[in-house]
């Protein structure tokens, strides 16, 4: 036991007094005279050892009266085992979780609303000489630093609900630093939160006293929109694609007839009605066809009420008129790849003669197709390099009896394996490389004797550490039939034979067709269609080309600033900071440029999962003697958490005791009568 105030146990000193009172008796005795005291001999010697008990009695119940009241004064209390009521100036980290979820109401009230009063009744239980740090999600600069108790409390009326999630393991380090910058041993942190399941773990030091206060809400019942993505690899204009949207309900209730919405460019395009059961998930897809090219917008909406932050998802892409696709021959274009991009709605497609090749023509193709060249002249493999560098596509089919030289030129250029022969040895196809990203998802069930194409003559390639091989398609004596090469931030793909029936029957088989269509479709680089607010993932832009010292800016509904920026090839990469709290759409470009990319930004959804650790699961992971968790969850948190520093209070019982010891003096002058 220890007392807040030891200074009034001085006043112990006035036990003397009654002790003193009793030790000399004052009081004057009047002589009696009787005839005969013999009777009275007795009598007397029975009342005197009454009187001396009665006497001792009295004595000790004032004297256990005044020492009680003595302690009230001096506030004794049992310190808790990770009390914070120590000598010295003492150095309070207090966190306020301010996380949507934190929005749940319990008893009329926000759970933010009572962990602001929890934190300010925290910092009125310590000196004006201690020093405090408020933290919340929003990591703020103001708040890495140490202020005096009449600022914290200021402060804490300023916080506001964020979309910001941080781990419990940021927080806590994010404590420690700020209070190891004191070397004091009274270094104590209080996390005031709901305590979400997917916060994860603490970061426990040692020197940290840690307290724990899980706030507990009413039952929420949550729907909400988790993932959106489309079935399709890229968005064509007048195509139907299909959106695939994954609702989950975080509740204990079956959410049913419930209605979604898909607004397209700020008009609804469609609807559907779902149904999904408690702590379940499901999918549905929504079909429509793209009328507009470049930037479209879309937002799906649902409704669900307390909890509505999640209701909202938007989406931001590219919708392209046209794969474009660029062929240069030899002398005559090819029938195979003529029958698959010819007139087709979906491709821009065009083929050119090595003779009239121009460099401009590769500017904005998917896919760039060498097919059928006797040699590659110095001025082509320039240009290819340097489109493949910036993060074209080029898939090679050498012509019969090639200039081998001019071709090893070109691939050792491209750091690919050279031709080392031609070989007539016919032969099976060995497999497919089904995890390369052009087979990945063509095929829903592997037959097991899948008929691949046969070889029936062919280059032979070399094969060079230094080149970063990726073998697509093998033959069964272990050669590669079929390479792609990653180069600068495009892809280079090489086959060992033309497209010529008498040399293989790739070009007839079923994998052809799927093949090329992949080759061109994985190299439009239409980026994430949404992100996340606070994740630190980077948004990726097409990097313009521009002269002089211009940079990015990102403009939205009353916010423009300029982001963190790195150029990383042909794409630059923007850090965000957390400088953006609102979702929805923004606008991402140079300054003073008309050219412009749409970026979707959503609410994370780490919030809406509604499962939380209560104080008998923290007390089961942390056992830690320095981890202290309240159970606020039953009782008002402000006057829980009160006794936290100072332990468990005893003033109450000494006031009920010195009043029971006056109560019992009172009685014994009273009732016993000697």
């Amino acid at each position: 036991m220890q007392f807040l105030f030891p200074y009034f146990l001085f006043a112990l000193a006035a036990l003397a007094i009654p002790i003193i009172i009793h030790l000399f008796n004052f009081r004057r005795y009047k002589t009696v005279y009787f005839s005969n005291v013999h009777f009275l001999k007795e009598v007397k010697e029975e009342t005197s050892s009454r009187s001396r008990l009665k006497h001792l009695l009295v004595l000790a119940a004032r004297l256990l009266a005044l020492a009680f009241l003595v302690f009230a004064f001096a506030q004794p209390y049992i310190p808790n085992k990770n009390s914070g009521a120590t000598t010295g100036r003492k150095y309070v980290s207090i966190y306020i979780d301010n996380s949507f979820s934190m929005n749940a109401v319990t008893d009329g009230r926000s759970l933010f609303d009572k962990a602001k009063l929890a934190a300010k009744e925290v910092a009125g239980n310590y000196s004006a000489d201690d020093q405090f740090q408020l933290l919340s999600n929003d990591f703020e600069g103001k708040h890495q630093r140490l202020v005096g108790k009449e600022e914290f409390i200021g402060s804490i009326d300023e916080l506001e609900i964020t979309p910001t999630v941080r781990n419990l393991s940021e927080i806590t380090k994010r404590q420690k630093d700020a209070l190891s910058r004191e070397n004091s041993r009274n270094q104590i942190a209080y996390l005031l939160s709901d305590f979400q399941k997917n916060m994860g773990d603490l970061n426990v030091d040692s020197a940290v006293a840690y307290n724990l206060v899980p706030l507990a809400s009413d039952a929420q019942a949550n729907v909400y929109i988790d993932t959106v993505w489309f079935n399709e690899p890229v968005q064509l204009l007048n195509q139907q694609t299909q959106l695939i949207v994954k609702i989950s309900n975080g509740g204990e209730k079956a959410a049913e007839n419930n209605r979604i919405v898909l607004k397209l460019n700020n008009q609804t395009k469609t609807m559907a009605d779902f149904s999904v059961e408690p702590n379940s998930f499901i999918y549905d897809t929504m079909s429509f066809v793209f009328n507009r090219a470049n930037w479209n917008q879309a937002e799906l909406q649902i409704q669900d009420f307390p909890i509505t932050y999640d209701d909202n998802y938007f989406l931001a892409f590219n919708v392209i008129e046209k794969i474009k696709v660029l062929a240069v021959s030899e002398n005559t274009s090819n029938q195979f790849l003529d029958a698959l991009f010819k007139d087709q709605p979906e491709f821009d497609y065009t083929s050119t003669l090595s003779s009239a090749f121009d460099a401009n023509a590769l500017k904005g193709n998917q896919l760039v197709i060498i097919d059928n060249l006797k040699t590659i002249s110095s001025s082509l493999a320039v240009s290819i390099n340097t489109y493949v560098t910036d993060g074209g596509a080029v898939a090679v089919f050498p012509a019969d009896k090639c200039d081998i030289d001019s071709y090893n030129r070109f691939l050792n250029n491209l750091q690919a394996n050279s031709i080392a022969g031609f070989s007539e040895t016919q032969q099976d196809l060995a497999g497919i490389n089904l995890q390369q990203n052009i087979f990945k998802d063509v095929f829903e069930r592997i037959p097991e004797n899948m008929n691949l194409p046969r070889a029936k003559k062919y280059y032979q390639f070399t094969r060079s550490t230094a080149s970063n091989e990726e073998a697509i398609l093998t033959l069964k004596d272990g050669n590669s039939f079929f390479s792609r090469y990653p180069h600068g931030n495009g892809s280079l793909y090489v086959c060992g034979s033309p497209l010529i029936q008498t040399f293989s029957d790739l070009p007839v088989h079923a994998i052809f067709v799927p093949m090329l269509y992949k080759m061109a479709v994985l190299n439009i680089h239409s980026g994430n269609i949404s992100y996340f607010i606070g994740d630190k993932t980077r948004i990726e832009v097409n990097a313009q080309k521009v002269s002089g010292e211009k940079v990015y800016k990102i403009k939205g509904d009353n916010v423009e600033f300029i982001p963190e920026q790195l150029a990383v090839g042909n794409k630059m990469l923007l850090g965000l900071n957390e400088q953006i709290k609102k979702s929805g759409f923004y606008k991402v470009g140079l300054e003073n440029s008309d050219s412009t990319n749409l970026i979707a930004l959503n609410f994370d959804r780490k919030e809406s999962d509604m499962k939380f650790q209560n104080a008998s699961q923290l007390k089961e992971q942390y056992p830690q003697l320095n981890v202290n968790v309240v159970n606020g969850a039953n009782a008002e948190v402000a006057s829980v958490v009160k006794e936290l520093d100072r332990g468990t209070a005893l003033w109450k019982w000494c006031l009920l005791l010195t009043i029971l010891f006056f109560g019992i003096e009172i009685a014994l002058l009273r009732f016993w009568k000697v």
